[in-house]
């Protein structure tokens, strides 16, 4: 029984220290930790410049009257730039040969919709307004769904777009508003 009793004390003592000893642990790791980051890399045309990479578009402040009158507001142009365009493609599996050119880039802008999918949602205090992208020929540009293809030229190229404000079909209310749009290029 006596050596019963020492090995439970013996046991418990164990349990103890390491107890402690994870508790001391975890102090010292405490604000520390492991980002694993990942990625690809991807056949390309062209390079995307590092300024059309990342925007931020500051609108005007819109009266509501002039939304109700017009519908929209006055159009903010931004801009893709595509550099360092290359329209041959080596063929990765069989070194001298060559896969056909590049000709084309799609333009795929994703976010939050509104309008029942057809524009881009603005979100904030504002109420009644939505955002809208066109091309420079004025094509809508649909949240997920992949515009007209456009001829890459095999030199720098910009592709121009415009961002309106515009009403959604509920009341407007004053405030102020934000989005957030992804786009992806994909090249054929």
């Amino acid at each position: 029984m006596k050596a019963l009793s020492a090995l439970a004390v013996t046991y418990s003592l164990v349990l103890f220290t390491t107890s402690c000893i994870a508790v001391a642990a975890t102090r010292q790791d405490q604000g520390s930790g492991v980002v694993t980051l990942g990625g690809q890399i991807l056949d390309s045309a062209c390079a995307l410049d590092t300024n059309s990479a990342y925007q931020l578009i500051e609108m005007e402040p819109v009266p509501v009257g002039r939304m109700v009158r017009e519908g929209e507001s006055p159009p903010h142009p931004f801009l893709l730039r595509l550099v360092q365009c290359s329209l041959t493609r080596p063929d990765p599996s069989r070194p001298g040969q060559y896969l056909p050119d590049w000709e084309h880039v799609r333009v795929t802008f994703e976010g939050l919709t509104d309008m029942a999918g057809r524009s881009f949602a603005a979100i904030g205090s504002s109420q009644g307004v939505a955002l809208h992208i066109t091309d420079m020929n004025g094509r809508e540009s649909i949240p997920g769904v992949p515009m007209s293809l456009t001829p890459l030229t095999g030199k720098d190229q910009v592709l121009h777009y415009t961002l309106r404000l515009i009403g959604n079909g509920s009341p407007m209310a004053v405030g102020t508003h934000r989005a957030a749009v992804r786009f992806r290029l994909e090249y054929f």
